[in-house]
């Protein structure tokens, strides 16, 4: 593993990243809250002279980056870009601690918050919590293969390293170009987003942000009461309809819109991920119902809460913490599943689910006739015994993170329900929880050791676990070098 390398590429992308914070910075301006300028120029000069360093740093010409390298790119990448992005944060007098998990929250799209007091924070910051979910929702890196011609040496690894879910779908011969591709459906989904919210009622600068946010499966809200603060239905609608745009895969839903509509039909995740969809929010609506709620609004609230926690956006048109433990307990279900793999959701991803689901049945196959060829099957294809393997270690190890996080939250003086809620919520980059991290509670009241774990789980399921636990081996540490030493 060339460290030189890994240092020039991540400096490469610090650069530019420097110029984000530019936009908050308009809006400060153009709202005169002149008291948090500072902030945003402080991180925007760090971000873009550690970028420059780094870059001038890194002399390694080597064209290709391996495997371990464009993970570690990656890796290092979202850690560094959180903790510059953290600076604002600081600069209005958040603790370190909070600071840190508020901006990595942003960028893995969790939406998890240590804000109480939302009226203690400018418009610029808001705006900024919902910008890094926007960054962070196609992905930070994904941005700059895009943008940064330069940026050359093994971009298909580092871009297939950063794609949440197992998927290695190009849409273009070349990867930049499906970069581009990807940001301009992303970015047309979200002014489409924007212009409805407008006209529905919302504040132009209120619908900005929860435009970026939905599309990014964010969650991040200007106010304090998340959707359930505007009390608008037709809002509500809008939202749930991007929430399920949000959690499809965008490769998929660009063959859609290139006039291949039935591309979502055969789509075995995409009839999953709506079937589960359908099933929850109808269960859910049964239960409300039932309660007493009217029809018309449980099926409302039903569906939102639904594409909400199963696409973790992470919004809340209402109080489900309120709700009955039948209806919550299918919240905290659809939480361990998640979107589609290669959308903005987190999660495990629908198609993991579908492929172990198909993987157990063929076992039970086998357990009957033992000598027969009995291949797992999805979309009419073979999939082959790497990726099927690749599956279960993800899963055997997000059973293990999730059960060693939760052990350390509730070791550190938190409740179980809370603990294991919040990790969840934290690990499959959902956000609200049950218990003390409900929809209208916040993190800030948790240990300050408990902060760091959950930053640290937003951080490793946002990468999907392999990514990071693969940078620990004590031989990739072992072969790490400088650059490539000098051919005679």
């Amino acid at each position: 593993m060339r460290l030189s390398i890994i240092i020039k590429v991540t400096g490469g992308i610090l650069r530019v990243f420097g110029l984000m914070f530019l936009w908050p910075m308009a809006v400060v301006a153009y709202y005169e809250e002149w008291t948090d300028l500072g902030g945003f120029a402080l991180a925007g000069v760090l971000a873009a002279s550690i970028g420059q360093a780094m870059w001038l740093a890194g002399r390694e010409r080597e064209p290709d980056l391996r495997r371990i390298e464009a993970l570690a790119v990656v890796a290092g990448t979202w850690l560094v870009v959180a903790l510059l992005g953290s600076v604002p944060y600081l600069w209005v007098g958040l603790a370190p601690v909070d600071a840190v998990f508020e901006s990595m929250s942003g960028f893995t799209t969790t939406g998890a918050t240590i804000f109480t007091d939302f009226s203690l924070f400018g418009r610029g910051l808001l705006f900024w919590r919902s910008l890094t979910q926007w960054l962070g929702g196609m992905g930070v890196i994904t941005l700059f293969v895009a943008i940064l011609p330069r940026l050359a040496m093994g971009v298909g690894r580092i871009f297939f390293a950063e794609a949440p879910g197992p998927t290695d779908e190009k849409l273009t011969p070349h990867i930049r170009q499906t970069a581009v591709v990807l940001w301009r459906l992303y970015a047309g989904l979200t002014l489409a987003e924007f212009l409805a919210l407008w006209v529905a009622g919302m504040p132009v600068y209120d619908s900005l942000c929860h435009a970026m946010t939905t599309l990014a499966a964010g969650g991040f809200s200007p106010h304090a009461l998340s959707i359930a603060g505007y009390d608008n239905a037709a809002v509500e609608w809008i939202i749930c309809v991007f929430m399920f745009v949000a959690g499809v895969n965008f490769a998929l839903q660009y063959r859609a819109l290139l006039g291949r509509p039935g591309v979502l039909v055969r789509d075995e995740e995409f009839r999953a991920y709506t079937g589960i969809v359908l099933v929850a929010a109808l269960l859910v609506t049964g239960f409300l119902w039932h309660a007493g709620g009217e029809l018309t609004v449980a099926f409302r609230h039903g569906l939102f809460q639904t594409l909400s926690i199963l696409t973790t956006t992470g919004y809340a048109s209402v109080d489900f913490q309120l709700w009955s433990d039948q209806t919550r307990i299918i919240l905290l279900g659809l939480m361990f599943i998640g979107g589609c793999a290669g959308s903005a959701a987190g999660g495990p991803k629908v198609i993991r689910h579908v492929l172990i689901g198909r993987y157990t049945l063929t076992e039970l196959r086998r357990t009957l006739h033992p000598r027969g060829v009995l291949p797992v099957k999805i979309g009419g294809k073979v999939v082959p015994d790497g990726v099927m393997r690749t599956v279960l270690v993800f899963f055997l190890f997000y059973v293990l993170m999730f059960a060693l996080c939760v052990m350390a939250v509730v070791l550190l003086g938190t409740d179980l329900i809370t603990g294991i809620s919040a990790t969840m919520a934290t690990l499959g980059n959902v956000g609200p929880g049950l218990g003390q991290v409900g929809p209208m509670a916040n993190y800030g009241h948790l240990h300050p050791l408990s902060k760091l774990v959950l930053t640290g789980a937003m951080w490793i399921g946002r990468l999907e676990i392999l990514t990071v636990l693969a940078l620990l081996r004590p031989e990739v540490w072992r072969s790490a070098h400088w650059r490539t030493p000098a051919r005679g």
